[in-house]
């Protein structure tokens, strides 16, 4: 027996295959416009990079890395107070690339606990001028026994006046002829582990020598060193030098690891040149004393 369909269900059918029919093509179209529009966009964007200016900008100032930023900040920033600094004025005499302006400018010291007798306060001065050593002979005077290191002269061992002595030596890294260590100073003088209340630099490159030394010292000479006065040479912050003053900052942290710091930081005048990252004048050397309590 055959049955027939009811003409109801017939026309259902049929509208919904219309239903679907009108769906697919809706959905067509909005594929279609996206697709179009994305097409759109990426011949716009090749289009865009493929116009290169005929000649480029130029930058406004080169690009200085946090680390050089950091430099400066941190042999400028004082963190600890003195009650009782003193700036002892150099010698007017200088002459020749060797003669250094420390002297001439002065030099800080922090007298804050520190002895009035020789058997007690003990000055290390590495790398100065023998002209140039007003400071020690008055530190010598105030009762501090100053010992010179220096290859600056044609003199041999001597006393240069109160409490003042001059060695014709070399700070090094390493032991030789006429080349002595922190460590090895301090063995001629019997000085090991005795407390040293200021040790200073001058002269460019003595600076490194001395933080190398202090730093690897067999006799822990960052315990006993009070004070350490740096005169810094720093090169012109340019491209050219990035690494080296990289290389100086991650030296100069090394104090504040061990306990030192800063008590006194001022520019030298004549060393100033105008920056155009920092929008400023900056200088290659700085007078920096450096304080461990």
């Amino acid at each position: 027996m055959i049955r027939l369909e009811e003409p109801s269900d017939v026309f259902g059918k049929g509208s919904r295959s219309r239903s679907d029919g009108k769906h697919r093509a809706v959905v067509f179209v909005v594929l279609f416009c996206l697709l179009l529009a994305y097409s759109v966009y990426a011949t716009l964007l090749l289009f865009s990079y493929s116009r290169t200016p005929e000649i480029a900008p130029e930058p406004r100032v080169p690009y200085i890395p946090n680390d050089i930023e950091d430099l400066f900040h941190f042999v400028t920033t004082v963190r600890a107070s003195c009650r009782n600094p003193l700036t002892i004025e150099g010698s007017l005499y200088r002459e020749g690339e060797n003669r250094s302006l420390s002297g001439h400018e002065g030099t800080y010291i922090c007298l804050d606990g520190l002895p009035k007798t020789p058997d007690a306060c003990r000055l290390y001065a590495f790398g100065v001028n023998r002209e140039d050593i007003k400071f020690e002979m008055d530190m010598g005077k105030r009762g501090c026994r100053s010992h010179i290191v220096t290859p600056l002269t044609e003199y041999s061992y001597s006393k240069l006046g109160v409490n003042t002595y001059l060695y014709p030596l070399h700070l090094s890294n390493d032991t030789g002829l006429g080349h002595y260590t922190l460590d090895n100073f301090m063995n001629l003088l019997n000085h090991m582990r005795k407390p040293i209340h200021y040790v200073k630099t001058t002269l460019a490159g003595a600076e490194w020598t001395l933080l190398f030394n202090l730093f690897t010292s067999s006799y822990q000479a960052y315990v006993n060193v009070k004070q350490v006065r740096l005169l810094l040479h720093l090169p012109p912050a340019n491209d050219e030098n990035l690494q080296t003053l990289t290389e100086m900052y991650r030296m100069l942290i090394g104090l504040e690891y061990y306990g030192y710091k800063l008590v006194y930081s001022r520019p030298l005048p004549d060393s100033q040149y105008y920056h155009a990252y920092f929008e400023r004048e900056l200088y290659t050397k700085y007078e920096t004393v450096w304080i461990r309590r």
